[in-house]
């Protein structure tokens, strides 16, 4: 853990490896387990304000299976100890798996372990990942991204579905899903499930008026968008909003929408058991014809076909 870690992406994690660890729910570290470490002993404060204190320190841990670390908030970033960098470049060389959750994927590249490899980061931190390493191919769009023994995961509660791919490698599936039901989690997903559904590059554009726009455009995907409203709101004309929407984008509003709309139908067919014409109803389409239609000539692939991909706990 790093300094203003989220307590969700290690409760998330450490909890999945908690159920299946044990026939029971009786907390024993049968099957697998687990030490909280760190390049000392001292208590790690989350950015939820909690404290944490490491069950051993890194010149004590015999070499796991997995390294995970649990990155913090981007003002604190480049604050993580040297010693931590070195310990994540020697383990590896060793012939370890390093994972980082959340902004963890920073701390990586900053060991330069990530150059010229692949590397999943939340939206939200994109641009100044790219910024920052432009020798990494980066995706905001998975669950988790392997790359010779890195795994990159965005946080949050793909850390759950990260930790329960990983627990089926060495424990088998009927384990690594052990403790969903306790956690009311009805699902996992696969390392290509969307993380989330948005055109996220431009959400994050330096363009103020591009990111306010955006998000007047995604308050109610099952609506008719109205151009010249978003336009007043923004405090230019409809023609303007066009311009800058071309120079950005490369599309107009309506086929902006219309992508945000249909990328918004992809996350729903695979996260959600809504039907066909409820999911088009809901992403303002006029009837399901037209959905598939349009969703088909998109992604190659019919909408029921591409929910045929999803991971189910059925299987």
């Amino acid at each position: 853990m790093t300094h203003t870690f989220p307590i969700l992406a290690l409760s998330g994690f450490v909890d999945t490896l908690r159920h299946a660890a044990d026939d029971d729910n009786r907390n024993r570290q049968i099957y697998c387990r687990w030490d909280i470490c760190g390049p000392d002993r001292l208590p790690v404060t989350s950015s939820a304000g909690i404290k944490v204190y490491p069950d051993v320190a890194f010149r004590d841990l015999a070499d796991p299976d997995y390294l995970v670390i649990v990155g913090g908030l981007m003002p604190h970033i480049d604050q993580v100890p040297s010693a931590t960098l070195k310990y994540l470049r020697e383990y590896h060389e060793r012939g370890g798996t390093v994972v980082g959750l959340c902004t963890a994927s920073f701390i990586i590249a900053q060991a330069g372990l990530l150059k010229g490899k692949h590397a999943v980061v939340h939206h939200r931190h994109r641009r100044d990942f790219i910024e920052r390493y432009k020798n990494v191919q980066v995706s905001s769009r998975d669950i988790f991204v392997e790359d010779e023994r890195i795994i990159t995961c965005p946080g949050g509660t793909a850390s759950i579905d990260l930790a329960i791919n990983l627990l089926a490698r060495k424990l088998g599936r009927q384990r690594a899903l052990k403790g969903l039901v306790e956690m009311s989690v009805d699902r996992f997903r696969a390392s290509t499930d969307m993380a989330m559904t948005p055109l996220t590059k431009y959400e994050t554009s330096a363009d103020g008026r591009i990111r306010m726009a955006i998000q007047l455009m995604r308050e109610d995907l099952s609506q008719p968008l109205d151009v010249s409203e978003i336009a007043a709101s923004i405090g230019m004309s409809t023609s303007q909003l066009h311009r800058i929407f071309i120079g950005h984008t490369g599309m107009s509003p309506g086929k902006f929408r219309r992508s945000m709309q249909l990328e918004h139908a992809r996350w729903l067919l695979l996260n959600s058991d809504r039907n066909i014409t409820q999911i088009a109803m809901d992403t303002g389409f006029s009837d399901p014809a037209h959905f598939s239609r349009t969703f088909s000539k998109s992604y190659k692939v019919s909408p029921r076909s591409y929910r045929s991909q999803r991971v189910s706990l059925a299987e």
